[in-house]
This record gives structure tokens, C-alpha cells and sequence, in this order.
């Protein structure tokens, strides 16, 4: 069975200082939140206890086959989202029907497609156009659409995503900035399933972020590869490890002296600050990840074989961010322990 899902959240706030209000919610199919959660503690203008979470559920648990989920949000003017997800993703591999006569050539995609990688660069471990056409096979697609205005901050924060053996999976996430708004978001990915001796030995993973600040594209990275390529065992690529991680901090230029919005250099060294001090709690807690910054957000990866590592990696950063770029406590989300 196919679902077509689709779910729009729009968040307003009056001010800073303000609760931030899940001012408008449809969705169609199985894609659906429940109700807008306040559980931030307490501050002095009480803007932190304003802070809007959302848990993004999805009932039936995971994406299949020809499954289209499409997620939009907008946040106006002074909002402040975090938006999560109850578990892990799941993309589940092919229907049994469509493969039973795949080939036995792992060269081959399921139901004897073939890999249709273009040969323009040559380069096995990357291909940047992220167009690649599987023929003969159905791919489950999710699509994120984000839309900041100013002085917005979206937290976009799921927990894991699990890429089944058989799978064929697309994933596109947008987001758009206005001047003064800010993102902060992480993308876990898990092939196959190591609990079962499940490998990821078989299908197709893309996944394409795109960040932009008003005209100007900040961030891009584009993945598309056929589960049998060298990306997947190359020490260019994930070296024979099954968890990666990718986390982007975007500032709002409020944060940054009126001097410093206009000059990437000047920008590349206030991000220098707050990499320093990422570094000094990375080798503190020994956490298992690298970081770097663009000179205009900042980037921590993780490569490894341990998802929680890499989660609580993230979480551990994400408060030392929320902590010098907003001047908020800790706070992690319950759902995230359940």
C-alpha cells in the first residue's frame, strides 16, 4: 500500500519574549503532531519557557516502496521551534514481489535495474548531481520544506534514520533563512540493521540539504549512491562504518556585531570562538566527532559504528550552542530518553 502524507505547521510569536504558538496545523494521510509542548524551564523574560516542541509522528512507523511524506514548516517573525521525532525512521526495503528476480549480480539494482550513475566526473565515491534514475524500482521520497523569517530559530532535531537492506530511499531538505534567523539540525543515518546482521548490501540511498540565507546558498550536500559502491567502504567515503552523522549550526547575524554580518572573514573568526570551545568540550568528554565551520555555520560529523554515541555527541554540542548563542539552560527533550 502506498501513503501519500503531508503536513504544514506554521509558528508565530508576538516577541522575543513571548510563547511561540503552533498558529496553524493540516495534514493529510498518516503524517500528524499532537499538541504544541512547553516543557522548557523558566527564564527571566520567560523566552525560553516559550519555546514551542513538536513531536512529528507517523503512524505507520516507516516508509516503503512508493510512500511520498512531505513535511512543511514556516516559522514568522520571533518563533522558536523544536521539532523531533517519538524514534527512529525506518525505511524499509522492497516488497518482496519486486525483487524476487533480482539478479544475483550485486552490480545490479533490485528488479534488475541497473545503476544508472552518471559518468560525467568519473569519481566513484561522489556523484554531485543527486539525479540518479532507478529504473523498474519504486523509491519512498520524503521531502522537508523550512522557512525561517526574522529572528526565527527552527531546531530541527529527528532522532535516527534506519536505511533497511533492499531499500530505496530519497530524502530533500530545504531550508530557507531570512537575515536574522537561525537553524540548527542533524541528520543521523543507520545502515542496515546491525542487531539482525543485516547489512545495507543492496539498494539505493539519496539524500540532498540545501541551506539558504535570502538569496545566497549556504550549505549544500548531495549524496546518491547504489548501496554497492566505494562510497560505502572507501576511507573517502564511510570506511566500512554504518553510522554517520552530520550536524549544521546557522547563527543569525543578531548574534554577530552590526561590522561582522557583511564580511565572511570576520565572520570565519567569530565562528573560530565557538569552534574553539566545541573542540575544548569534544576532547573533555572524548566525544566521538570532528568539527569545522564553512564561515557560515558551523558542522560536526560523526563516522562510527555506535548511533547513541553519536546522538548524545550531538546533544552535548547542540547545548553548548543553545547556551552562547541564545543564553538558554540545558534542556533535552524527554521523548529522547524514551
Amino acid at each position: 500500500m502506498t501513503w501519500q502524507s503531508s503536513l504544514q505547521l506554521h509558528f508565530d510569536c508576538a516577541s522575543t519574549a513571548a510563547k511561540t504558538r503552533l498558529c496553524h496545523r493540516a495534514h493529510t494521510g498518516a503524517l500528524m503532531v499532537q499538541r504544541a509542548l512547553y516543557p522548557e524551564p523558566d527564564s527571566t523574560d520567560n523566552s525560553q519557557a516559550g519555546i514551542c516542541h513538536i513531536y512529528v509522528l507517523y503512524p505507520p512507523a516507516g516508509i516503503a516502496d512508493d510512500d511520498r511524506l512531505t513535511l512543511e514548516f514556516n516559522l514568522h517573525s520571533n518563533s522558536h521551534a523544536v521539532i523531533t521525532t517519538p524514534g527512529a525512521g525506518k525505511w524499509y526495503g522492497q516488497r518482496k514481489s519486486l525483487r524476487s528476480s533480482r539478479p544475483s549480480d550485486s552490480s545490479k539494482f533490485p528488479n534488475g535495474a541497473q545503476d544508472t550513475t552518471s559518468n560525467d566526473s568519473d569519481h566513484p565515491l561522489y556523484n554531485s548531481s543527486c539525479s540518479h534514475i532507478i529504473h523498474n524500482t519504486v523509491s519512498a521520497e520524503q521531502s522537508i520544506d523550512a522557512r525561517l523569517d526574522d529572528r526565527a530559530v527552527l531546531e530541527w532535531l529527528p532522532q535516527e534514520s534506519i536505511y533497511y537492506d533492499h531499500s530505496v530511499s530519497t530524502a530533500n531538505n530545504r531550508f530557507y533563512l531570512a537575515k536574522t534567523a537561525s537553524l540548527l539540525t542533524w541528520d543521523i543515518s543507520v545502515f542496515g540493521r546491525q542487531a539482525y546482521q543485516e547489512t545495507f548490501a543492496n539498494g539505493h540511498y539519496a539524500n540532498r540539504l540545501e541551506i539558504w540565507r535570502e538569496s545566497n546558498l549556504l550549505v549544500s550536500e548531495c549524496i546518491s549512491q547504489p548501496a554497492n559502491t566505494r562510497w560505502f567502504t572507501s576511507p573517502l567515503g564511510l570506511n566500512n562504518q554504518h553510522v554517520h552523522g552530520s550536524f549544521w549550526a546557522i547563527p543569525s547575524t543578531e548574534v554577530i556585531a552590526p561590522e561582522l554580518q557583511n564580511n565572511p572573514l570576520k565572520l570565519g573568526q567569530y565562528l573560530d570562538a565557538t569552534i574553539t570551545e566545541i573542540r575544548s568540550l569534544i576532547d573533555q568528554q572524548s566525544l566521538p566527532i570532528h568539527c569545522t565551520h564553512n564561515f557560515q555555520g558551523i558542522n560536526c560529523r560523526y563516522l562510527g559504528a555506535d548511533v547513541r554515541a553519536c546522538f548524545e555527541a550531538f546533544y552535548q554540542i547542540r547545548e553548548l550552542i543553545r547556551s552562547k548563542w541564545y543564553t538558554l539552560e540545558p534542556h533535552r527533550p524527554r521523548i529522547w530518553d524514551t
